[in-house]
C-alpha cells in the first residue's frame, strides 16, 4: 500500500455532517443574554439539583404529556449547568422565547412549535464531544468529482431502468461489484479537530436562485454546524490492486486530487454566480496550492453530488401538482440567523471546505494549535497545582516543576511520551526533523535537538539513525523535545 498523506483540511462555510442525533430538551440550557446554548449530560444536570428541585423536576418527568416537555424547558431555563458552549443565532432565540410563551394547556401549539425545534447535531467524538469530518463524506466527495471526470471523457448515454444512478456509475468505472469498484483501494481516514472548533446553532432556509413572490418550498431547519475557518487533519491513500483484483481502471492519488479540484472549482463558481443573482456575497477566489476545494455534509446542492450531462433532478411543484425533472436545482438551501430573514445579505451556503497536502510548515503550526488547546482544557484542573488566577503555563506551574530542566512551558505542561528506539531522518530541504516509532510519528524543524554524535551520519550521509526521544502529543501527531544517543 503506498504511504498515506496527510491534508489539512479547513471550512470556508458552515458544514454540517448529520449524525442521527439531535439535542434533546433535557439535554441543555439556554443563556439568553449570552445567545450561548450549553449543552450536557442529563444525568450530570440532576446531580446539581438540590433535593426538592430533584423531587420537582421528577412530578414533571412523570405527566409524560406534551405540554410537559414545554414544562421541562421552562424549569431548566432557571438552572445552569457546565458543559459544551455554543454560539446560537439570534432567530433561535426569538423562537425560544416564543415557545416558552406559549401556555401550558394549548398542547397542539406547544406540539407544533416543538416539531420545528428540533436541533440536528453535527458528526462528534463521544470522548471529547469534539466535532470531527468522517472520512465516509470526504471519500463520497472525492467520488462524485471523479464519476464527473469520466463522464466528461466518455460518451456514455444515461441508462434507464430501476437503478439509473447505480448502473451509470458501473459503465464509467468500468466495474459491476465491489471487488471490481477501484474506489475501495482510497482510504481516507477520519479528519480530526486542530485546536479550537467552534461549532454554532443556525437556520437551514430553501431560497429561490430567481427572485420570485412565490417563496421556496421546504420548512426550516436548525442545525448544529462547523463555522467556517476550523481546520482539521487527516490522511488519504490508494492502495495498490491485489494480484486477480480484476480492477480495470485503477485509480491514483493524482488523478483522484485533479479531478476534485476541477469539478468542485467549477461548482463553486457557479454557485457564487447563483448566490450573487440574490444579493448573498460569498467569495469564490479560494486558491489551494497543493490540495482541492470540495463539498461536503447536509445541503451540498444538487449539482455537487450528482453527474453533470446526466442529472434529473426532481423539482417539487405546488401542492397536489406532480413534480418535474431539471438539469440543475431551482432553489439554494443556506445558513441563516432567521428563519425569515428580512435580507439576502448575511446568507451562507453550506458545506465549502479547502484541503491543502500538509506541507512540514503546516504541521508544525497545526501541532501548536492543537498543543495550545489542550493546555486549554486542562485549565481547569489549576486548582489542584494551588494556582487560581493567571495564564495556562502558570496554572501548570506545579506539574512543570516536576519535569526537567530546559524545556517549554507550552512542553512542561503537556503530556510526554519516550521513544526508546526511535528512527530519526533528516529533511534538508525544509529542514524538518521526523522521528518515527510504532507506527507513529513526531516532527521538529532544524537542528538544534540532534546529538553531535549524530551529525555525520544524519546530516552529512543522509542516512537514518536510532536514537532515544522524547516527544509530545499533539491530537495526531507529534513534536520532538529531545534526542538522546543509545547507549
Amino acid at each position: 500500500m503506498n504511504e498515506p498523506i496527510r491534508f489539512r483540511l479547513q471550512t470556508l462555510s458552515p458544514i454540517h455532517l448529520g449524525c442521527d442525533e439531535v439535542y434533546e430538551p433535557m439535554g441543555f440550557v439556554v443563556d439568553e443574554k449570552a445567545n450561548q446554548l450549553i449543552a450536557f449530560n442529563p444525568l450530570d444536570f440532576v446531580k446539581t439539583l438540590s433535593v426538592g428541585d430533584k423531587q420537582a423536576f421528577l412530578e414533571i418527568c412523570r405527566k409524560g404529556t406534551i405540554s410537559s416537555i414545554l414544562e421541562v424547558y421552562l424549569f431548566m431555563r432557571r438552572k445552569r449547568c457546565n458543559g459544551k458552549v455554543m454560539e446560537v443565532c439570534p432567530g433561535f432565540i426569538e423562537n425560544y422565547r416564543k415557545t416558552l410563551s406559549i401556555p401550558l394547556h394549548d398542547s397542539r401549539r406547544i406540539q407544533q412549535e416543538l416539531s420545528t425545534f428540533a436541533i440536528a447535531r453535527t458528526a462528534f467524538n463521544p470522548s471529547d464531544e469534539r466535532p470531527y469530518i468522517p472520512g465516509s463524506a470526504i471519500k463520497g466527495a472525492l467520488r462524485t468529482a471523479y464519476l464527473n471526470s469520466c463522464a466528461a471523457a466518455q460518451q456514455i448515454s444515461t441508462p434507464g431502468g430501476k437503478s439509473p444512478a447505480r448502473d451509470l456509475e458501473a459503465k464509467l468505472l468500468d466495474a459491476y461489484t465491489i471487488e471490481t469498484d477501484p474506489f475501495r483501494l482510497l482510504k481516507v481516514s477520519d479528519f480530526r479537530p486542530v485546536g479550537e472548533v467552534r461549532t454554532g446553532i443556525f437556520y437551514a432556509i430553501n431560497q429561490k436562485k430567481k427572485p420570485s413572490k412565490f417563496e421556496a418550498r421546504g420548512p426550516h431547519q436548525i442545525l448544529e454546524v462547523i463555522e467556517s475557518g476550523s481546520l482539521f487533519e487527516g490522511t488519504i491513500s490508494v492502495a495498490e490492486p491485489e494480484d486477480g483484483a480484476h480492477i480495470k481502471k485503477p485509480l491514483t492519488l493524482e488523478a483522484v486530487i485533479m479531478s476534485a479540484r476541477s469539478f468542485y472549482s467549477q461548482e463553486m463558481a457557479r454557485e457564487c454566480e447563483d448566490l450573487a443573482g440574490i444579493g448573498v456575497n460569498f467569495s469564490c477566489s479560494t486558491k489551494v496550492d497543493n490540495g482541492f476545494i470540495l463539498r461536503l455534509g447536509r445541503h451540498s446542492g444538487a449539482e455537487c453530488v450528482t453527474i453533470e450531462g446526466h442529472r434529473t433532478i426532481k423539482i417539487m411543484q405546488a401542492r397536489g401538482e406532480p413534480p418535474r425533472f431539471e438539469k440543475h436545482a431551482t432553489t439554494l438551501w443556506l445558513a441563516a440567523d432567521f428563519p425569515k430573514p428580512l435580507s439576502n445579505t448575511g446568507l451562507k451556503p453550506f458545506g465549502w471546505g479547502a484541503v491543502d497536502i500538509l506541507s512540514p510548515e503546516m504541521m508544525v503550526e497545526c501541532n501548536t494549535k492543537e498543543q495550545n488547546y489542550q493546555l486549554k482544557q486542562r485549565a481547569p484542573a489549576r486548582k489542584q497545582f494551588g494556582a487560581e488566577d493567571g495564564s495556562v503555563e502558570e496554572s501548570m506551574k506545579s506539574e512543570a516543576e516536576k519535569l526537567p530542566s530546559g524545556s517549554s512551558s507550552l512542553e512542561k505542561a503537556a503530556a510526554r511520551e519516550v521513544w526508546p528506539e526511535a528512527i530519526l531522518s533528516w529533511s534538508p530541504g525544509n529542514q524538518i526533523l521526523t522521528a518515527s516509532f510504532g507506527g507513529k510519528k513526531a516532527i521538529c524543524k532544524g537542528k538544534a535537538l540532534v546529538p553531535e554524535v549524530f551529525h555525520e551520519r544524519l546530516f552529512g550521509k543522509k542516512k537514518v539513525v536510532t536514537a532515544k526521544v522524547e516527544v509530545i502529543p499533539l491530537g495526531n501527531s507529534f513534536n520532538i523535545i529531545r534526542v538522546e544517543a543509545d547507549k
